[in-house]
Order: structure tokens, then sequence, then C-alpha cells
């Protein structure tokens, strides 16, 4: 573990090089002193929003489960947000299925799946976004190649979830006779429960919500790019528009899957300058943009985060012990619907 922080530290330094080495600091210098800073409120409101919206979309993944009110789910989505910007490894991804089966009384490890459930169709949603944008718009071959690894591995990951869903029995006969009985048994619990959270796949009635809140966190996404735009008065001096904010999302967003430090500090600025230089922006003033847009995504929400945390009288010591366990010791139920 402490390894895999490590490489990702080293990585993190690496592309801040990158990103660094060229740089006019008195041109970003002055970028930074003349943004209207003004348009940064909409762009915060967006980035609330589009939380609370995935907040009622983790409700309705959660809902084959048990019935959640948003309040918990979004207590929990910004502790989770909180703990990635702040620890290694993604630790905040746990820690959110932590604090949501501590609040609510469910499974740790069903409440897990679905966060996993959550990051599978975020990966859907953005391999339709690259998949538009590499049709309309010329990206980089290093863009695309990259963009073609990661759609090849979450269509592997769709399709292996719901191989392991439709054939749950056959998996678990198979590794009945691979594993040492004691050790089947604790596989056998975890993965009944893991595979509770992904019910939400079998249920259709809740399909049409996900897809359009799915689309909404998608372009409120969007939208805080193009309102950082106005900040820097890229609309009228590089003639930048919605669809731009797209492009630059799409491709920070597939930047930022490389493992890296907490906060994904120096692959979004170097991705975000890559994509950027795309619309004739120089580096300096894109730097600048990519210090600015990465700390609104950052501060406030790591700020609402610890709050949470607070709040909710957690303790990250008992958290990771659990993870350390394995599980939380739920009785699985059973995953069909």
């Amino acid at each position: 573990m402490k390894i895999k922080a490590f490489i990702g530290i080293v990585i993190s330094f690496v592309f801040v090089y990158l990103a660094f080495k060229d740089v006019s600091f008195q041109e970003m210098g002055t970028a930074l002193a003349t943004a209207n800073y003004l348009w940064l409120i909409p762009a915060i409101l967006a980035m609330l929003v589009s939380h609370m919206i995935r907040a009622v979309r983790w409700q309705a993944i959660m809902e084959p489960i048990q019935r959640c009110s948003v309040r918990p789910l979004f207590s929990a989505l910004m502790i989770g947000y909180a703990a990635n910007n702040l620890l290694p490894l993604r630790l905040g991804e746990f820690l959110r299925a932590y604090a949501v089966g501590k609040s609510q009384g469910v499974s740790k490890t069903s409440a897990f799946a679905t966060v996993i459930v959550e990051r599978l169709l975020d990966l859907m949603s953005l391999l339709l976004l690259l998949s538009a944008t590499v049709f309309f718009f010329p990206l980089p071959e290093n863009i695309k190649n990259w963009g073609y690894l990661f759609s090849g591995i979450t269509l592997a990951s769709v399709a292996f979830v719901l191989f392991v869903m439709e054939k749950t029995e056959a998996t678990i006969r198979i590794l009945g006779k691979l594993l040492p009985q004691r050790l089947f048994n604790i596989v056998e619990r975890l993965m009944k429960s893991f595979l509770q959270g992904f019910v939400v796949f079998r249920r259709s009635e809740h399909y049409l919500l996900i897809f359009l809140t799915s689309i909404a966190i998608w372009f409120l996404y969007a939208l805080v790019v193009y309102f950082a735009f106005f900040s820097f008065d890229f609309d009228t001096t590089y003639g930048v528009g919605f669809y731009a904010s797209l492009v630059v999302l799409i491709i920070i967003s597939v930047g930022i899957t490389i493992p890296a430090s907490p906060g994904f500090v120096g692959t979004y600025h170097w991705f975000c300058m890559l994509s950027l230089a795309l619309f004739g922006v120089p580096e300096s003033e894109a730097l600048g943009f990519a210090i600015v847009s990465h700390a609104i995504n950052i501060l406030p929400f790591t700020a609402i985060g610890l709050v949470y945390f607070w709040k909710e009288n957690l303790r990250l010591a008992d958290a990771v012990s659990q993870k350390a366990d394995g599980g939380d010791g739920a009785a699985p139920t059973s995953v069909g619907v």
C-alpha cells in the first residue's frame, strides 16, 4: 500500500514538472491577476448541484438494497470526495461506503458495490462523450490511444459484472472447488453481499432516472469549465464555447484516471493545459486556468466533506480497520430480485 502511494506521488511530481517546465511565471501571474473571479461563483454552484444530483442517482442505485433519503447519501458522498482529495489510494471510495453503511445500517460491502456501480456509470457516460468527441473533433493521438485503453477496460469491467451476476451460483461452485473451505466461506459471504450492490442492473424501472441524472451530472461538469472560461476571458480571446468545455472536460477526465497523488495534482493540470492548447490557449494562461479550476473543484467540497465527517462523528481508524478486515460482517442477503 505504501509503495502504491509513493508511486502516485512520483507520478504527480512528473506531471507537475511537465506542466511548469516551459511556463512563463510572469504571464501566468498576469492571467491570474486579471481574471474575473466572480464567474467562479456560478461554477462552484454548478458543481454543488451536480453533487446533489449524484446523490439522487445514488439513491436510485441503493433503492433495491434499502430505501435511503438523499441527505445521508449526499453527506457520505462529500465525505468520500474530501477523503479522495486528502488521502492516497482512493480511500475516499471506501470511506464513502463506510459512512452510508454506518448511518443507514446497510452492509458496507453492498454499499461499496453501489459506489463501484456509480463509477462504472461515470465511465460509461464518459465513454459515450469520448466517442462523440472523437467523431466530431480531432483529438491528439495519445489521448485517443489512452481513451481506447480505458474504453476497453470499462467495457470489460461491465461485461465481467454482468456475467458474474448472471452466473453467480456457477461462479460460487467453481470457487468452492478451488479455495480452502474456510477461505471459501468468507469469499462466498462477501461475494453475495457485494453483488447485492449491483441489483439495480436488474431493475429496469430505474434506468430512465439513472440515464437522465447521468446526463445532468456531466452537463453540469461541462458547465463548470464553461463558466471558468468566462473568468479568464477565453470566450472572447480564443473563441472557445460550450463544445470546447466538453473537450476539456473529457481530456481531463481521461487524464486523471492515471494513478497519482490525492486530488489529482499534476495530472489534472497537465491534461487541462493539453486540452486548452487545442484551442490556441498559451501554456502560461492555460496553467493559470488549470490551477484555478482545480482549486474550485477541490477546496470548497473538501471543506464541506470535512464538516460532514465531523458531524457524522466518524473515525478514520475504524474505517481503515474494517477495510483491512475485508468486510463488515453483515449477513448476506439474496442477490436475486
